[in-house]
């Protein structure tokens, strides 16, 4: 019977676990960020962009006005939240919004009116303690599906807060209200905070805000902070822009961006997206946490320009387009005058970044550098802070090249899809991966582009043309000759000439790895078998290319000398039990009943007739059909210029014979 193991007491009785997390006293002013328990300002908008991803339409705010008011309150007719979700979004830290509600606002289902598609703000969910900048506890009240709950909120003392469920009934409203039983001083005033607001949630007229009962709009701006602008469109069509300023930077670039309002309405989203998806701003610029250009034209609700769903406008629309274009070109020359100080702080990390690199340079390098940096902003004030940086890197380098700008001066010709795909190619392969590939590519297209010509011309030699051309591309008959170890065997080469060695048949003295017959040439090629300790043991692969001349039909006694090649280098002891040999008959015409391939020594040595078409075809078949998609590319394009004047030059020759 096995004995019962004893129990270790260090992992027992003796071991504790602590399960209590402890909190420092300031540990949620590091989680949320001092502004938003702080700020009024900061705050604020936080719990009104709360509302818009509930997908409210009015917000009421209850602001102290310094006469014996010092409650503070917001409600909004959102969608509100029932007990498990409110329970699992204010106890969660780190609430991920995206995940958990997507990226789409939510409307209440006894909305009258259908809204158009709304993005949310919310990310981290960090916005629901902005309660605690105006109190040390606050009263949440929402109501969804039918339900009504109330909770108090309040900073805990070993925790970072506490909650404490107080009412829980049945309504038919929706809605979430959030309120201040006693309200700190606040620095603001409702007119201040009427501004405030004014300058980020007036991008959409359906979204209607009240402080004390009074609508936020325009007027609530203080000039300093707003300009409006006409633009001319045509001669009898204007819009208006509205150009709001914050002087400040928000958080994030959340109702920053140009607006588009038709007939008191908004168009798709307030984004820094152009015309044709592009940005009119990189979103991490200063400006575009701090700018809303508002565009009013009415004049697009007859236009047929906006899609039925009012998410959009038709990009193709003429009357959207000339719109876009004038409006685009004044928020890029406004976003341009006011962001000097921004690019100039750009060109300065670019210098850091370049520094090693820009010492190596002289005065004028340096110079065309800058130059070329600042001139890049800017006419692309959407380029992104880091992308510039890079660019200035390789600018730097160029400047240190023997080719200059010939780079710049390709890429500059290259289309949008063209730049695509060279910036997909390069995330996949460094440029030394591409080039090897691409040159090994090349130079097969490139032979195959020269056997076309070659097989095709009357005067094309054996020997000189095509010999040399079938050496480098073994690879055309299969992927098993494609190793690098397939040499010209003259040890074989020498035991076939000696046995063809007759009448008119030689070998070629300037090229003694060609056996030169009559009626055409063969070449051998060969690679070694190796043993265990990697010695050469003898052949493993021999490979025959027999070409004929134009006017030799390939038929039986054709086949018949490759095999005697065999016999002969068999009976030298070139050729063992295990060696497989493949001998190709090439020529431009073929035996119909001498075209199947004749099988020697039990299927190890294989003789197959083959025209030159059916080569060339096979080769474009290994090159996936390349020949024919990059028939125009610039390598090849040369090459048959090369070709061509060579052939010229043949056809003179023998003009003079």
């Amino acid at each position: 019977m096995a004995k019962k193991k004893k129990g270790n007491p260090s992992t027992t009785n003796q071991q504790l676990l602590f399960t209590d997390v402890l909190y420092a006293p300031r540990f949620l002013e590091s989680h949320v960020g001092k502004q938003i328990l702080h700020d009024p300002r900061t705050a604020i908008v936080e719990l009104i962009a709360n509302a818009w991803d509930a997908g409210a339409t009015t917000v009421k705010i209850t602001w102290p006005n310094g006469n014996g008011n010092q409650r503070f309150a917001i409600e909004d007719n959102g969608i509100g939240m029932t007990d498990d979700e409110f329970r699992r979004r204010w106890r969660t830290l780190n609430y991920n919004r995206m995940e958990e509600q997507g990226v789409r606002v939510i409307f209440p289902t006894n909305a009258k009116d259908k809204h158009p598609e709304r993005l949310a703000f919310g990310r981290n969910g960090i916005g629901r303690w902005s309660g605690f900048c105006f109190g040390d506890k606050y009263i949440v009240e929402t109501c969804k599906d039918d339900h009504y709950s109330c909770y108090e909120v309040a900073r805990g003392f070993d925790r970072p807060f506490e909650i404490k469920k107080i009412k829980d009934v049945t309504s038919r409203k929706y809605g979430t209200r959030i309120a201040c039983p006693i309200c700190r001083q606040l620095s603001l005033s409702p007119e201040d905070v009427r501004g405030e607001i004014g300058m980020r949630f007036l991008t959409d007229p359906n979204f209607q805000v009240y402080v004390n009962s009074d609508a936020v709009s325009f007027k609530d701006i203080d000039d300093p902070n707003i300009q409006k602008l006409p633009l001319a469109i045509d001669d009898s069509t204007k819009v208006e822009l509205i150009i709001i300023d914050t002087k400040g930077t928000d958080r994030t670039t959340k109702q920053h961006g140009v607006a588009w309002h038709v007939g008191g309405r908004l168009v798709g989203s307030c984004s820094w997206k152009g015309t044709s998806a592009d940005e009119l701003i990189d979103g991490r610029r200063i400006a575009a946490k701090r700018f809303t250009f508002i565009v009013r034209a009415n004049h697009l609700a007859e236009a047929g320009a906006i899609k039925q769903d009012w998410s959009g406008f038709d990009k193709d629309n003429e009357h959207f387009q000339r719109a876009a274009q004038v409006v685009h070109e004044e928020v890029r020359r406004h976003l341009l005058s006011v962001s000097e100080e921004d690019r100039m702080d750009t060109l300065e990390k670019a210098r850091e970044e370049n520094r090693k690199t820009l010492k190596t340079l002289g005065p004028l390098g340096r110079e065309k550098w800058t130059k070329f940096v600042t001139k890049s902003q800017e006419s692309c004030p959407s380029i992104k802070v880091t992308d510039i940086v890079k660019l200035s890197e390789v600018v730097a380098n160029l400047e240190q090249t023997k080719s200059g700008y010939a780079l710049v001066h390709k890429l500059s010709e290259f289309g949008p899809d063209e730049l695509d795909n060279l910036d997909r190619l390069l995330e996949n392969w460094t440029l030394d991966m591409a080039k090897v590939v691409l040159d090994e590519i090349g130079s097969r297209l490139k032979l195959v582009e020269e056997l076309h010509v070659r097989t095709l011309d009357k005067n094309t030699r054996e020997v000189q043309d095509l010999q040399p051309l079938f050496e480098q591309g073994l690879w055309i008959f299969g992927p098993e000759f494609e190793t690098i170890e397939y040499t010209s065997n003259q040890g074989m080469m020498r035991v076939v000439q000696d046995l063809l060695k007759c009448g008119d048949i030689t070998c070629s003295r300037n090229r003694p790895d060609f056996v030169v017959l009559p009626d055409g040439t063969s070449s051998l090629y060969s690679y070694p078998r190796y043993d265990d300790t990697g010695g050469v043991v003898g052949t493993d692969r021999l490979f025959v290319i027999e070409l004929k001349k134009p006017s030799v039909k390939i038929g039986e006694e054709q086949k018949a000398q490759c095999w005697k090649y065999v016999k002969e280098l068999k009976s030298k002891g070139h050729i063992e039990e295990k060696t497989r040999v493949n001998c190709f008959v090439l020529g431009s015409h073929v035996d119909p009943l001498e075209a199947s391939a004749r099988v020697e020594m039990d299927g190890r040595v294989i003789i197959q007739p083959m025209l030159f078409t059916t080569v060339l075809k096979r080769a474009e078949s290994r090159l996936f059909k390349l020949s024919e998609r990059v028939k125009n590319a610039p390598f090849l394009e040369k090459r048959r210029d090369e070709l061509d004047a060579f052939l010229a030059k043949e056809e003179k020759q023998s003009d003079l014979f």
